[in-house]
């Protein structure tokens, strides 16, 4: 069975009831690049999600998503989920 493209990019962790995901944005292919050479990565913006809703962006790196994700859950939730 098929299935669609995920345009929110490649699932990193869970947060409480946040998803991080990594968006990549490549560079173009070199002209004497061989076509089935993998693009080349130029930048990684990591993105919070809830549900579909995206609610931060642009975090340059994963412990920085990470964080953002603990200050949207707040002091309530953190205590439910047992995070530290």
């Amino acid at each position: 069975m098929a299935t669609k493209g995920n345009s929110r990019g490649n699932y990193i962790t869970k947060v409480g009831f946040y998803d991080v995901y990594a968006k990549y944005t490549y560079r173009p292919k070199k002209d004497g690049a061989s076509k089935y050479d993998s693009p080349e990565v130029a930048s990684t913006d990591y993105c919070v999600y809830h549900i579909k809703k995206m609610v931060s962006k642009g975090n340059k790196t994963k412990e920085m998503a990470i964080q953002k994700a603990k200050e949207l859950l707040g002091p309530k939730y953190l205590s439910i989920y047992n995070i530290k």
